[in-house]
């Protein structure tokens, strides 16, 4: 299983759009600064478990809290032992984590530095960034568009 977060800017724009030959495409942008919402996953197979949007800045003990009762609670449906692969953020203490899965029968295994081809997790993050330029403008909220990217798979996990 592979562990990681992402960030998502309120502001998703189409990069292509139609229009008449020789008219460009415009389109309106505030100046303001946007919000931003973010996600914690793990992905297994072709499933994300232990899904979590939030709105704070990912700090340790927030992470080692949903580690603890998200991910290990998710982890403990699936009926197997796992082994948790994770890139070395600040945030991801390894021996506090290794002190919350002591015991459970799971493993945890640190990608090097700077290694973010080596996680699959990113390119799905890619692909609903993608997505999220596409649809974002049909939902109300960022929240809601990512929700609904996450929930009805509409990119390929």
């Amino acid at each position: 299983m592979y562990i990681d977060e992402t960030g998502f800017n309120e502001y998703y724009y189409r990069e292509y759009g139609w229009s008449k030959r020789g008219i460009s495409v415009e389109g309106k942008k505030r100046g303001l600064r946007y919000s931003r919402i973010n996600l914690v996953a793990g992905k297994i197979g072709n499933a994300l478990i232990g899904s979590m949007i939030y709105k704070e800045t990912m700090e340790s003990e927030f992470f080692e809290e949903w580690f603890r009762e998200i991910l290990l609670r998710d982890i403990e449906k699936l009926g197997k032992k796992v082994l948790i692969v994770m890139d070395n953020a600040r945030f991801h203490r390894r021996n506090i984590l290794e002190k919350i899965i002591k015991g459970t029968g799971h493993c945890l295994l640190f990608l090097p530095p700077y290694s973010p081809d080596l996680t699959p997790i990113e390119k799905l993050w890619a692909n609903m960034k993608k997505k999220l330029k596409g649809i974002a403008h049909n939902f109300n909220t960022l929240e809601e568009a990512v929700t609904s990217v996450l929930f009805n798979k509409l990119v390929q996990f």
